[in-house]
């Protein structure tokens, strides 16, 4: 865990084969922000790709419906370790924070040296989302998609079945 200023931040490590296509939300009026989805594909996804990451005991985190990208067992348990100790008022400020800043990044055309900060924050943000949500242990999250709503600065987590 690094500490900024005071306060505490998650710093998450991705294994370096995001796969997918850069992203491009919807051009949107200046008093919008984007929403979006982080998906964890359950067991029963058509996608190989998926059950690819699975098999190797990883975690996989589909942002939005362009990128899919692999967080490797190690660095999920080390994350979901700082994201347990966080205080309730830091891990609220650090979701929105995590949302507003992936919103951002949402809403820029993105090259392919971006995409390794798109998927640092995306999951920070589903981390939190988590713990938030009540998952207990890293080993026990669902599928799940979770669903960020940039004009209220809140997430919404939805179970997949």
């Amino acid at each position: 865990m690094k500490t900024v200023n005071g306060t505490a931040t998650i710093e998450v490590h991705t294994v370096p084969i995001v796969k997918g296509v850069p992203m491009r939300s919807e051009t949107l009026a200046r008093d919008e922000i984007a929403v979006f989805t982080l998906t964890c594909p359950g067991h029963d996804s058509a996608d190989a790709r998926v059950h690819d990451i699975q098999l190797r005991g990883n975690l996989p985190l589909l942002i939005g419906t362009d990128v899919l990208a692999e967080i490797s067992h190690a660095d999920l348990l080390e994350s979901w370790e700082t994201a347990i100790t966080l205080p309730l008022k830091d891990l609220n400020a650090m979701t929105t924070l995590a949302g507003k800043r992936l919103s951002e990044m949402l809403e820029e055309n993105l090259d392919s040296g971006d995409l390794t900060d798109l998927v640092s924050d995306a999951a920070v943000l589903f981390l939190l989302a988590m713990r938030r949500f009540g998952v207990s242990e890293a080993n026990r999250i669902p599928a799940c998609t979770v669903k960020w709503n940039g004009q209220e600065a809140t997430e919404s987590v939805q179970m997949l079945a």
